[in-house]
């Protein structure tokens, strides 16, 4: 009489195997989308939260402080001007880099926000003037998309 040994046969330990690689297959594809629509929708939330940190800054230091955006370079920055007339960037944000999101805006090359202690100024110096705004700014990674409004009296929301 042969005694029944106990354990998996080969044939059984490589179907699981497979089954096993079939879903963390589908699984790692489905995280890289997720990633890259996260990624798009991190650099939209950061450039909301970069406008509403300049017009803070604007009123923490009681001066005109610009929000600038840099398509081609891929990168916004809140800077103002002190006494001496040296600009100091107080904060700056690459998206390619930290989000791995290319920007892209519908009307201009290049966009420039000032914020006062009191509120939002347009034209004059190196702000953008009147005829450039409402302007819609696009966050893209690969099919992935988030845009962002901003509109004429600065304020710049999710789409």
């Amino acid at each position: 009489m042969r005694s029944h040994r106990a354990g998996f046969s080969i044939v059984e330990l490589l179907t699981v195997i497979a089954i096993a690689g079939v879903l963390l297959g589908l699984a790692g594809f489905s995280f890289g989308r997720l990633q890259a629509r996260r990624g798009a929708m991190s650099a939209r939330d950061s450039f909301v939260m970069l406008a509403a940190r300049a017009r803070a800054v604007a009123i923490e230091r009681g001066t005109t402080a610009r929000l600038e955006l840099d398509p081609g370079a891929g990168m916004a920055r809140i800077q103002y001007r002190r006494a001496a007339g040296v600009d100091t960037v107080v904060e700056s944000l690459h998206f390619r880099g930290e989000f791995d999101a290319a920007l892209a805006l519908a009307v201009n090359p290049r966009i420039v926000l000032c914020f006062t202690p009191r509120g939002y100024t347009r034209g004059g110096g190196s702000c953008t003037g009147p005829e450039s705004l409402p302007d819609t700014v696009t966050f893209a990674r690969g099919a992935n998309v988030a845009r962002a409004v901003i509109r004429p009296l600065g304020q710049v929301a999710r789409l």
